[in-house]
This record gives C-alpha cells, structure tokens and sequence, in this order.
C-alpha cells in the first residue's frame, strides 16, 4: 500500500511539475558555429544547470550588426515556450565578450573573443562556462563572492581557465528556485530526483504511524 502510494504521490508531482513549468532555454548559432559545438554546449547546460535547453535555428544578421542586434533578432523569432534565446555567435566585426538583456529576453556570446589567446584549447570550456554565467542573469541572480563558483567576477578571458566549470552548492540550488519560479522547464534528471524527494517526505509520516 506504501509503495502504490509512493507511486501515486512520484506521478503527481511529475505530472504537476511538468504542467506548471513549460518554458525552456533556445540556443541559437549565428555566424559561422558549428551544429555539434552547439549540440555539445547544450548538453554541458541541462546537465549543470538542470534546465532544459533546447537548439533553435540559426540567426541572420546584416554585416557589421552589433552583438545587440543579432541577440534582438533571436529573440523576436522565438517561440511561445521559449523563456529566453542564448545566442552563440560569429560576429564579422569587432564586438564585446557577450551581451545579456534580461528585460529582452535573450544574451549573446562572441565566439571570436572567447577563442582568443586560447594556447591550452580551452575555447569549447570558456563557452560553456560563460553560456552558464548568463543564464542567472536571466533570471535576475546576482553575482557570487565564493571563489571557487563560477558566478565569482572575472576580468580578463583566460581567467576563465583557472576558474570552476560549476556553481557552488548554494548557488545551484538558488538557480534552480528562480528557474522553477520563472516557468523554466526543468530537465528529466532534475524532475525525476525532486519528485523523489518530495513523494518519500510525503510518505515519512506515514511510516511513523
């Protein structure tokens, strides 16, 4: 009887996750990005992050578009359940590390200036640290003071190579409050391990009895 309740209680909670969060992430190439490094660089994110990413299409741009431009363009082509467009681009012209503009909804990477003085072929690495820096400012998380979190502030590009690939343990479970409080879809994993939890607490005052 304990174990079909248990089992009742771990539907439920899926069921009832799965229906109150239904927005995900869009990860969009744009210039010259290679499909697999975008494959690659999604996996790396729902399996830190624990949200679902999804890859969009590729985005357009007129030469010489500022970072800006081309992350606006995204977004306006999103779809309905997509919380934001995190933007891996190739600009053709000088451009900054990355841009994020949480009020429009999407932030922007350049590829070009992540590559640079990379003599340890650390370039695949500082993307997928700097894609999972942006999604906290997505959800409006401020930075982090702990050293050894990857949301700790940083000045130059190859300091990222002495930094972690991982948010601290308080930050993780920070992300993932803001995340499920904004609608984000969260992944299977995650879902599957909270809906765990919650269904044995549930049934921990029964046992007691």
């Amino acid at each position: 009887m304990r174990m079909f309740l248990a089992g009742s209680l771990l539907l439920a909670a899926v069921m009832g996750a799965c229906a109150a969060s239904e927005q995900v992430v869009v990860l969009s190439p744009a210039g010259d990005v290679a499909d697999d490094l975008v494959a690659r660089v999604q996996a790396v994110m729902e399996e830190n992050l624990g949200v679902v990413v999804r890859v969009g299409p590729a985005v357009a741009f007129e030469p010489g578009a500022s970072l800006e431009a081309i992350g606006r363009a995204a977004a306006e082509q999103r779809a309905e359940d997509a919380f934001a467009v995190l933007v891996l681009a190739r600009p053709d012209s000088e451009q900054p590390q990355g841009v994020c503009l949480p009020h429009e909804s999407f932030g922007i990477l350049n590829l070009n200036r992540l590559a640079d003085d990379d003599p340890n072929g650390k370039f695949e690495r500082r993307i997928g640290q700097d894609a999972q820096r942006i999604m906290p400012m997505l959800v409006d998380m401020p930075p982090c003071p702990f050293p050894l979190c990857l949301l700790v502030g940083y000045e130059k590009t190859d300091d990222l190579d002495h930094m972690s690939g991982n948010f601290c343990p308080p930050c993780q479970d920070r992300f993932r409050r803001l995340a499920g409080e904004a609608g984000l879809r969260m992944a299977p994993a995650v879902e599957a391990a909270e809906a765990a939890a919650e269904a044995v607490e549930a049934v921990e005052p029964a046992d007691a009895n």
